[in-house]
């Protein structure tokens, strides 16, 4: 688990993500960020701005209220500053495990709107041409500008929420790793045996993601592709579920290195298929 000390700023970007798709954010949340931000008041505080010429006092007597008055804020406000950082990580501390706690339920909500949109992807796409490449798509045409501009509105949204909802997940501290940013959005179904002495994995799965990736300057077509692919189901991941995805295709990979080993007997090697597999 990442921890972030004194640092709420990853907390602070989740809750302004919830705020932003108008998920509701419980008032302890609100109660304890005020919390904070007093904290750091206190942290910053400071005595008025050094005298000039203009402010001296007409005489000494008042010269020395004066002095003591400055001299007095200055010791209220380094007391203000000290005693702030003995409240500042607990506070902080607070603030990040409210938010770690609440995080991945403002994701799961995102789903609804997330699957809509990915119901407009898959409507459009089956009116485009099989090549998703802009550089092939002819936009003079009605019949294909038309689905292409309703798929990068939806594209554009998408991106949009995925964003929002890659910042909900570092604020639990989840969701790193290998193509990550594909299992947030997309799983695998788990591979069976046949899947792995059929070489699937090389002569479909492996291509669909190489291709994926090929697309990441191309964001409609990129989406689209993962609509039509048969081999995703486009489903928003909640934390933990990156990782889980991601498992998968370890275990994928783990039974293909024992189908491509040697020695084994074509039984030893169902055996040892199916072993990795329930990894």
């Amino acid at each position: 688990m990442i921890e972030f000390g004194h640092d709420t700023a990853t907390a602070q970007a989740a809750v302004s993500a919830a705020e932003r798709r108008a998920i509701p954010v419980p008032q302890e949340i609100h109660d304890t960020a005020a919390m904070w931000q007093t904290v750091m008041d206190s942290a910053h505080k400071k005595v008025d701005e050094r005298p000039t010429v203009d402010t001296i006092p007409a005489t000494a007597a008042e010269l020395a209220v004066l002095l003591e008055e400055r001299a007095h804020a200055h010791r209220i406000a380094e007391a203000h500053r000290a005693i702030a950082a003995d409240f500042q990580e607990p506070v902080a501390r607070k603030f990040n495990a409210l938010v770690r706690e609440h995080a991945p339920g403002w994701i799961r909500s995102l789903q609804p709107d997330f699957l809509a949109l990915v119901k407009v992807l898959a409507k459009q796409e089956k009116k485009l041409p099989e090549l998703l490449d802009r550089r092939h798509i002819d936009l003079r045409l009605p019949e294909i500008s038309g689905p292409w501009e309703t798929a990068s509105a939806a594209a554009v949204k998408l991106d949009q929420l995925v964003a929002d909802r890659q910042v909900m997940a570092r604020a639990v501290g989840q969701d790193l790793g290998r193509d990550a940013d594909l299992y947030a959005v997309a799983f695998i179904a788990e591979p069976t045996e046949a899947d792995v002495f059929g070489h699937k994995l090389r002569d479909h799965v492996g291509p669909a993601i190489r291709e994926w990736k090929e697309l990441r300057h191309q964001p409609i077509a990129r989406w689209l592709h993962l609509a039509r692919s048969p081999h995703f189901t486009l489903q928003l991941a909640t934390p933990g579920e990156v990782e889980q995805r991601q498992r998968t295709m370890d275990r994928w990979h783990e039974a293909v290195q024992v189908v491509m080993g040697s020695g084994l007997s074509r039984a030893q090697t169902q055996t040892a298929v199916a072993t990795a597999l329930r990894a």
